[in-house]
């Protein structure tokens, strides 16, 4: 089978896009990768190997290696296993700083993504940023997914933000970009309806994650699940919200890379 690249973003005032790819690549029901391409620099290195015991690794030690050897080689040396218990679900972690992020050739790296096989990529693009280094690995996309906290602020902000993310990345149908919704602390904020966000939006929301900050934790802090995290509220909503990301994406993707029409012997 063909592999799907997915990126996420987040906008302003709407924080959590590492942990939802985290989460949804704990769950995820195909072979998947979470790959940093965060251009501020990634975290999850900290949060699954806190000791250091794998060395530096992640994107910019890929594409040094890919110097001196072919460019899936060297992404295979650079993974980290998830700790999920599958042996399925990989890490690719970020640069440690934008100056790295600013020195990699994103494009090629996106390729890579794209050339993988029965390996789904779902990449961390972290807070949109106009004409940001890494946004190859958006425009180039199967499927974006907006992470957009269920607040008034962060909502708003989103909004305004809708027609540039389109623009600059070239996703203009109605199912290139979709919107996955987080839940806050409902004591302090107003949650609004997740059906009527899409319409609102004229978006499709598929998902949400609940406000669930201790499992959360596991993916943005440190890595030390309790006995319950495998039944956790969020793990469980990020099963059925991964089942419906992976499904708009295979379904984009065969139209994306479709072969052109053949009408008599000229490729239309």
């Amino acid at each position: 089978m063909i592999d799907v690249l997915i990126s996420f973003i987040s906008v302003n005032g709407s924080p959590g896009v590492s942990t939802v790819a985290l989460a949804l690549g704990w769950v995820w029901p195909r072979h998947a990768v979470v790959a940093e391409c965060d251009p501020a620099g990634g975290r999850a290195l900290s949060v699954f190997d806190p000791d250091g015991r794998h060395g530096r690794t992640g994107v910019f030690e890929l594409m040094l290696q890919a110097r001196t050897m072919p460019l899936h080689r060297a992404m295979s040396s650079q993974l980290l296993v998830l700790p999920d218990g599958t042996g399925r679900h990989h890490l690719l972690p970020g640069v440690s700083s934008p100056r790295e992020a600013d020195s990699l050739d994103w494009r090629r790296l996106t390729s890579l993504f794209l050339d993988l096989e029965t390996v789904d990529v779902l990449a961390d693009c972290g807070r949109f940023r106009s004409r940001a280094a890494a946004a190859a690995a958006l425009s180039e996309a199967d499927l974006v997914v907006a992470v957009v906290s269920n607040r008034r602020g962060s909502l708003q902000a989103f909004a305004k933000g809708v027609d540039v993310i389109r623009e600059e990345h070239g996703v203009f149908d109605d199912e290139g970009l979709v919107v996955l919704i987080t839940d806050p602390d409902p004591r302090f904020h107003q949650r609004y309806p997740h059906t009527e966000i899409g319409k609102e939006l004229g978006l499709h929301v598929v998902g949400a994650l609940p406000w669930d900050p201790a499992n959360a934790a596991q993916f943005s802090d440190l890595h030390r699940p309790g006995r319950k995290f495998e039944t956790s509220p969020l793990l469980a909503h990020a099963r059925k919200t991964a089942d419906e990301i992976g499904r708009r994406a295979m379904q984009r993707m065969s139209w994306l890379r479709k072969p052109p029409p053949v009408v008599s012997g000229h490729v239309r």
